[in-house]
């Protein structure tokens, strides 16, 4: 078990550029035992789940040897009360990213739908925008 003479020596030893980081270390460790970590608000849980289902049916709906591929990612701040979860997948030659987000208790999707022509000289790119009950697209 460390002592704190050896912690000592371990903070004299540091560089400088580390003080910051190691003040707010040291700093969360005045309360011991530590707090536990804020737990998912429960309407993000909700938003999840329903993210996963909606995520499953329409990957049903495509059909067996159909999928060419699926890429998902999220991401939570409790301490601002934002985040979002995020999956890309492929119809036909076109990428479609679907990002839900919830900011400060309002929820959105982002629907962007990626296509270049068959001449690969133009990009098309084409998103929707809904939540809220309103929706808008270009």
């Amino acid at each position: 078990m460390p002592t704190r003479e050896e912690l000592h020596r371990l903070v004299d030893s540091l560089p400088d550029g580390a003080f910051q980081t190691a003040h707010r270390i040291l700093s969360s460790l005045q309360t011991w035992p530590p707090p536990p970590p804020p737990t998912m608000p429960p309407d993000l849980e909700s938003f999840r789940e329903n993210y996963v289902q909606r995520e499953r049916e329409r990957l049903e709906s495509l059909g067996k040897g159909r999928i060419g591929g699926f890429i998902g990612g999220r991401n939570f701040d409790p301490s601002r009360g934002s985040g979002y979860a995020s999956g890309t997948h492929w119809e036909g030659d076109t990428a479609v990213v679907t990002t839900h987000r919830h900011f400060k208790g309002q929820f959105f999707t982002v629907i962007e739908r990626i296509h270049i022509d068959e001449d690969r000289r133009v990009l098309i790119y084409k998103h929707e925008v809904t939540g809220n009950n309103k929706s808008d697209q270009r």
